[in-house]
């Protein structure tokens, strides 16, 4: 799930080059909501699942909702059956799937990625948490399905990443734009063979709003010298248990979390939220979020180049 669109841009398959046309055609319609991806050709299931089916996307598949579930106020947990129960999405990270709806009346295709939450070796079941928005198109559609609708998914791949890649990685969050660090996160961990370290700031509006809190939580315990985690908050309860601090991302935070060295070899940052948040820690995307552009904020009073981050 993610409210934020995120493009690339490179296309590796035709049947991606047709959803990007008719995704490109909505985005020039709406273009404050929606940012372009591209599918990616992800690698075979391990071989502790190679009895499973990876699914063969061709074009848009559709899955029917088997569960649905309030999290908080305005999020759902969506639980939609693959194709049977040894199929399993094989997914590689960073890939989030595209989903396809017709409003009713309507004549243009309505386009949104959502992030799975779910593990990508998973069989049977793929999983979405999605956050609600006033008006929103997408995010509307989802909350309104019930157990035995369907909806039709394609997946489109948002960030290449490879086991030991990086030394390190900082991971600096928004609201709903969590899902596709989350997805990393996991990928990141539960592989042996992977020693990158994580560290993660987390910027909410209340701690209500922490999505994934438990999971991170639970990782942090189960990972103590890989995974770090930072959460932040805009208004406090009475009630917080101390691991939460008040405030916007702010380069104290990002201290106690990132590599002293700031140009230690191999490291990486992947900020993901809404436009706002972004700019305000990155620097803006451009070409209407078309392009990663310039590095400014916070991270770029730091010293880090383009080369250092991507924003989603």
């Amino acid at each position: 799930m993610s409210a934020y669109f995120r493009p690339t841009a490179k296309v590796v398959s035709a049947t991606a080059l047709g959803a990007g046309l008719a995704y490109t055609g909505y985005r020039y319609w709406n273009t404050t909501h929606f940012y372009f991806n591209t599918a990616h050709a992800e690698s075979l299931p391990s071989d502790s699942t190679a009895a499973l089916k990876k699914m063969d996307w061709k074009g848009f598949t559709e899955l029917k909702l088997v569960q649905a579930e309030m999290v908080n106020h305005n999020v759902k947990r969506l639980t939609f059956a693959l194709p049977d129960d040894q199929s399993i999405t094989g997914l590689s990270p960073i890939t989030s799937l595209l989903t396809r709806h017709t409003p009713e009346g309507a004549f243009i295709p309505v386009f949104r990625p959502y992030t799975p939450v779910s593990d990508n070796d998973l069989a049977g079941t793929v999983t979405f948490m999605v956050k609600k928005y006033p008006n929103g198109k997408g995010s509307g559609k989802m909350h309104s399905l019930k157990p035995g609708d369907s909806m039709k998914f394609k997946p489109l791949h948002e960030f290449d990443y490879k086991p030991n890649q990086f030394s390190h990685i900082t991971l600096i969050a928004g609201g709903s734009g969590i899902t596709p660090l989350y997805q990393l996160t996991r990928s990141i961990l539960n592989n042996p063979a992977d020693k990158t370290k994580l560290a993660l700031v987390y910027a909410n509006n209340t701690e209500e709003d922490i999505l994934l809190r438990k999971e991170f939580d639970e990782l942090a315990q189960q990972y103590p010298d890989r995974f770090q985690r930072l959460y932040t908050v805009s208004k406090l309860s009475s009630s917080t248990d101390g691991q939460v601090q008040q405030g916007y991302v702010s380069k104290e935070m990002l201290a106690k979390v990132m590599p002293h060295k700031l140009k230690e070899a191999n490291t990486k940052v992947l900020v993901s939220g809404p436009p706002p948040m972004v700019e305000a820690v990155a620097g803006a995307k451009g070409g209407f979020g078309w392009t990663q552009g310039s590095i400014g904020g916070i991270l770029g009073e730091l010293g880090y180049s383009k080369e250092d981050v991507h924003k989603f």
